[in-house]
């Protein structure tokens, strides 16, 4: 028979040791997870709002490889403002920015306590829940996030890395007058248009899931991190006593799991956004990969390794600022967040 659920760490059971219970929980007792799920979305979602600049920035300079006009995050940030004034900086993919965070970090961090506990289940008696525990119950939900999410994800980085000033044409329409694709017209009217016509243009799969895989590994190891690392820290925290269960620990704790989560996945993150732009290489550089497909539809593995031959290991981590100013500013504010949304819905904390 299946091992009975065993506790989350609390101020009287920091260690999170799994212990015989004096009796059987009443069928139904535990929450649904579409709570734990509209939680995680709604303190996402709020978050992801006030920080999409730096998201902004960040795909911009990820998608500017040879630095002709993004060289750095504060002199990217400097000519986004001067050239297309601050909703142009802020609003760029802010509607995709929405879905993602009620799809993807939803689902992840909204599953999190769920999967742990299926996996802490099968753990011996008396046992407490390591490290290794949580980031794979992390890294699980991710890749599940990842996969169903891929096309609100791609929409989002396509929207944010040609966004630009737009300006009346002679002809009709309007073009861009700044950022990457300046002198080009928009490639989709609005953001729910982009899912219709990427799926129409290059079909469904090909298209809208296209760089799937290497969203699932940025996830993975994102989601791995972050959620373990706070996990751990929190369980540390209380286990010596250092703080209560509050706002304060959570932000801490979420500050810290920010850092660790962009130094692990931002290899995959910056290979990400170049495979699901779809944009990747010169005309000669593709050429040695096998031509044009190789331009417009590279691998992840393919993707990295020309990033590595023709611009170095470090453009790996290129616009490594802007993400990681992105990401712990996120996370110190997202997490206490979820979790006081998480506290008025009548749930417990993470």
């Amino acid at each position: 028979s299946a091992c009975p659920a065993r506790p989350s760490p609390s101020p009287t059971n920091p260690r999170g040791v799994r212990r015989r219970p004096r009796h059987m929980a009443k069928p139904g007792a535990r929450p649904s997870p579409l709570l734990d799920v509209f939680a995680a979305g709604a303190g996402a979602a709020i978050t992801d709002t006030i920080f999409n600049p730096l998201e902004v920035v960040k795909v911009r300079m990820q998608l500017d490889r040879d630095r002709r006009l993004y060289r750095g995050m504060r002199q990217s940030a400097a000519r986004i403002l001067s050239e297309e004034g601050p909703l142009g900086i802020w609003t760029p993919g802010l509607a995709a920015t929405w879905l993602r965070a009620f799809s993807q970090t939803g689902l992840r961090v909204g599953l999190y306590p769920t999967v742990k506990e299926a996996y802490a289940s099968c753990l011996p008696e008396g046992s407490a829940e390591g490290l290794l525990l949580k980031v794979a119950a992390g890294a699980s939900t991710g890749a599940l996030a990842a996969s169903l999410a891929n096309p609100v994800d791609l929409v989002r980085v396509k929207l944010q890395g040609e966004s630009g000033r737009l300006l009346a044409a002679a002809g009709g329409g309007s073009v861009y007058v700044t950022g990457l694709r300046a002198g080009h017209p928009p490639s989709h009217a609005h953001t729910f248009a982009a899912f219709a016509d990427i799926a129409r243009a290059e079909g469904v799969a090909a298209g809208l899931w296209r760089g799937v895989s290497a969203s699932v590994s940025r996830v993975a190891l994102l989601s791995g991190a972050q959620l373990g690392t706070y996990d751990q820290s929190k369980q540390l925290a209380l286990q010596h006593g250092i703080a209560a269960d509050g706002p304060l620990l959570h932000f801490c704790c979420s500050s810290l799991r920010g850092l660790v989560a962009q130094v692990v996945c931002m290899p995959a993150d910056v290979v990400k956004t170049r495979v699901q732009s779809g944009l990747l290489a010169t005309a000669g550089e593709a050429a040695s990969l096998g031509g044009a497909a190789a331009l417009r539809r590279p691998g992840p593995l393919q993707c990295m390794r020309l990033i590595v031959r023709e611009e170095g290991p470090a453009a790996l981590y290129r616009g490594f600022a802007a993400a990681a100013s992105r990401q712990i500013s996120v996370m110190a504010v997202q997490m206490p967040i979820v979790e006081q949304i998480r506290r008025a819905l009548g749930l417990s904390y993470l």
